[in-house]
């Protein structure tokens, strides 16, 4: 059962997708939902302000750290206002909290495992290939389930989940019902078969152990069964329109759980046009 949506918000539009996504599902389920603003330790760095004065062409003087500090802390309180009157709107218990910090490790920390945390795939702040993506580094770290949403929000009415009959995909079955009951969703189990083919035997077996996982849950749903490279298959099958959100396992073993979400999930997070929630 979910207990709480976390949002990191930083005014992005994809963050902006996020927070109606979690509003959404708060107002739906009767959970609080938390706005998370992070001010981003790292543009605090008068050093690393001086540098990007250089390639960016602007004027550094000592002391504006702290004039960005204050920039950021008066944004945080014009977000707090649109953040609470999306949850007005939609009748959903919601709350801003700023922290200072670098924003994946923030967001991480700030959840539970019984939380979700919803994302932007694109944030305001420092990222791209030299430091990598907020987005990906809180999946890589958060002990619960991570929404990922694109620019673009649209409500949630069928959910397809990917299943391989792994540990996580079968997590991520039983996450998947939560968002359905939640979203009020259709719900999709999808196996892709890959190019040379697997036998009709073992397309029975993830057929009962999907079974086994979402009928004690109560939940309605269905089985499509595709055929292709899985990661490629589903993010074409969301992009045609078949689901609104995907929900996929995301898998690591120790010590490099927070390094590797298994090549499926990692292809799809940047190749994905909507909304995923990945579950470890």
């Amino acid at each position: 059962m979910i207990k709480r949506a976390v949002v990191g918000f930083d005014g992005s539009p994809a963050a902006f997708a996020a927070a109606n996504y979690a509003v959404d599902l708060g107002a739906a389920l009767g959970i609080p939902v938390v706005g998370l603003f992070v001010v981003d330790k790292r543009l605090l760095d008068e050093a690393l302000l001086e540098d990007l004065a250089g390639i960016l062409g602007f004027t550094f003087y000592l002391g504006m750290s702290q004039k960005v500090k204050e920039a950021l802390e008066k944004k945080a309180e014009v977000l707090f206002e649109e953040f609470a009157a999306l949850g007005r709107q939609k009748g959903a218990k919601v709350s801003l909290v700023q922290v200072e910090g670098v924003p994946y490790e923030e967001i991480a920390k700030a959840a539970d495992p019984d939380d979700v945390i919803f994302v932007g795939y694109r944030g305001l702040h420092l990222g791209g290939p030299l430091i990598g993506s907020t987005a990906e580094r809180v999946v890589r770290r958060a002990p619960c389930p991570v929404f990922v949403s694109r620019d673009e929000y649209k409500p949630v009415k069928r959910i397809g989940v990917g299943f391989d009959g792994s540990e996580a995909a079968k997590r991520a079955l039983a996450v998947a019902s939560d968002l359905a009951k939640g979203f009020d969703a259709s719900l999709e189990v999808i196996f892709v078969e890959p190019p040379d083919g697997f036998p009709e035997e073992l397309v029975d077996r993830l057929k009962g152990e999907a079974d086994a996982v979402l009928e004690p849950l109560g939940v309605d749903y269905t089985f499509t069964l595709l055929k292709g490279y899985p990661e490629e298959k589903l993010v074409e099958y969301q992009e045609h329109g078949n689901v609104d959100l995907l929900v996929l396992g995301a898998f690591g073993t120790k010590p490099l759980k927070e390094i590797l979400l298994g090549s499926v999930a990692y292809f799809v997070m940047h190749h994905a046009k909507g909304p995923v929630v990945f579950v470890k």
